[in-house]
Parts: C-alpha cells; structure tokens; sequence
C-alpha cells in the first residue's frame, strides 16, 4: 500500500523534469524573424537562412544573442540612436547577462553599426566593432555584396564569444 505514494510522488517529479525540459527548448527556439529582420530587402531567403543558422548557433550552445536589421533610410536619426533603441526595444540579450548584439545596416545612408551589450563589451570592445565595420562589411557593402558582409560578421562575432565565453556576462 506504500507503493501508491512513491508512484505519486515518481509520476508528479517525471511531468515536472518534462515540463521544465519544454520550457527549456522553447526559450532556445528562436524564430529567423526574430533575428533577421530585411526591410531594405537585401537578402534572399537561403542567404537569411545561412545567416540564422550562425546566429542559432551561438544562441544555442552559449546563449549570447546575434539579431540584423537592414533598413532603408534612417530618416535623420543617427545610427547610434536607432542601434541602441531597437536592440533595447528587441530586448536583445539574457537579462542577467546583457549579451545582445545587433547589426544595424541603413543602405541608403550609407550607415552600418554592430550594438554590443555591457555583457560583451570585454570580448567586443567598440574598436573591434568599428574595424568589422570598416574592414569586412564596407568594402563588401561597397560593391553591393552585402550577404558576404553581413555573414563576415556575424561568423566573427561567433567566433569571438565562442573563443571568450568565460566572458560573457562581464561588464567592463
């Protein structure tokens, strides 16, 4: 008669790891919108997929969130501005460790910027960010071959926090 309890008690732990283990997956899936968002459509839908594939990649083994947003004018407002207003708008990164990236590319201002979290600033300094900018994703963006460009970066940028994980979460 003991028995009954103890099955109670397996069962009700087993529905709960199973509960607890969904909840899990469901945070680590993240949809392609809501990290590729194309509104200067510059990507084709496999080149967005390749992209994505990085992003969820980082996402899933470290946790650190990669987001890119292309738009076609910034209308007057600074590229720092809008980075900075939409990655907290997106709410790009875990909250305990602010460890969101945003690449930010206006075409018809000429304007790109990579947002870095607190949580990231000791593995991407501003420098860092400015030399992607400058050196992988200009001179691409220059002759139109902005997949290459983006793609650059974002495999840098994956390539840095896997290299520095112990780092992620630091603020400077």
């Amino acid at each position: 008669m003991r028995i009954l309890p103890v099955l109670a008690v397996l069962a009700a732990l087993a529905i709960s790891y199973a509960c607890e283990k969904k909840k899990t997956e469901a945070v680590l899936e993240v949809k392609k919108e809501q990290r590729i968002m194309d509104d200067a459509d510059l990507l084709t839908l496999q080149q967005e997929d390749s992209i994505f594939s990085i992003i969820q990649d980082v996402e899933r083994s470290i946790g650190s969130q990669i987001a890119v947003l292309t738009i076609g004018t910034l209308n007057g407002d600074s590229i720092e501005g809008f980075s900075l207003r939409m990655a907290n708008e997106m709410g790009l990164g875990r909250k305990d460790y602010d460890d969101g990236i945003l690449i930010t590319v206006a075409v018809a201002d000429r304007k790109t910027r990579i947002e870095v979290g607190y949580g990231l600033e000791k593995i991407i300094k501003d420098e860092i960010a400015a030399r992607m900018v400058r050196e992988d994703m200009g001179p691409r963006f220059g002759k139109g071959d902005f997949f290459n460009g983006i793609i650059v970066a974002v495999e840098k940028i994956k390539n840095l926090i896997e290299e520095n994980k112990e780092l992620v979460g630091q603020r400077p």
